[in-house]
């Protein structure tokens, strides 16, 4: 017979080698305790934000009533130093890649043929601008999404090659289109409060550029993200 004291050391034994077995079992392999911590890091983070999505200003490629890009014609009568209230036309169908084209157009009362042959014959037919005359248009283009520094190095590739120009208080690009004997002035900005590019040009018979930049200033200061806003509420009387 095994003696007693013997039989109480074979169980201490057998006890210690069970609690040793079981600790062993418990113990994690190093790519077990490194995707524990892997996840514990993921639930601390916790969910990742979609990235943002950036949309074009005027969205679905919509149009823009001019009376609504334009609803007060006074800064641009101002601009042009007209003094017959102008009207606007819309000319958007001109250019399939705007959201918008208006047409400011001279204001007065119109003449008759006769009275035009007689101004031709006094003016030795340097007739200029007479009423129902564009006088300038102004063109936003709202379908892509544009950054100042995108349009900055798009400048130099125009046709006719667009010069960089800061006389109308901003960044513009501009474009000088012959006109006769004259250099007549193209005016292409991006538009910070609307993110969209705004571009003013003269009509057939304007060649004052310090009047079509007094315009371009004019779009610049008064049209915003109500002017572009699409099914926006009509403009105030």
């Amino acid at each position: 017979m095994v003696p007693c004291a013997a039989m109480r050391a074979i169980h201490s034994i057998a006890i210690a080698a069970l609690f040793l077995a079981a600790a062993c079992g418990k113990k994690e392999s190093p790519e077990e305790a490194a995707k524990k911590q892997a996840d514990e890091l993921d639930k601390a983070k916790g969910t990742p934000k979609p990235a943002e999505k950036i949309k074009v200003p005027v969205q679905n490629e919509a149009h823009i009533p001019c009376e609504q890009l334009i609803p007060d014609l006074a800064p641009y009568q101002a601009a042009l130093g007209e003094t017959d209230p102008l009207t606007v036309s819309d000319n958007t169908k001109t250019d399939a890649e705007a959201a918008a084209v208006c047409a400011l157009m001279k204001g007065g009362k119109p003449l008759t043929k006769e009275e035009q042959d007689a101004m031709a014959k006094k003016t030795n037919h340097v007739i200029g601008s007479i009423p129902g005359d564009k006088l300038a248009s102004v063109t936003a283009y709202c379908w892509t999404v544009e950054t100042l520094d995108n349009f900055k190095k798009r400048c130099p590739q125009r046709n006719p090659a667009g010069q960089d120009d800061e006389s109308m208080g901003n960044y513009a690009c501009v474009n000088v289109i012959h006109v006769g004997p004259a250099d007549v002035d193209v005016f292409s900005f991006y538009d910070e409060d609307t993110k969209c590019i705004l571009k003013v040009n003269a009509g057939p018979s304007m060649t004052d550029n310090d009047k079509i930049r007094a315009v371009a200033q004019a779009a610049r200061d008064n049209i915003g993200p109500d002017q572009i806003a699409v099914n926006a509420p009509p403009p105030s009387p």
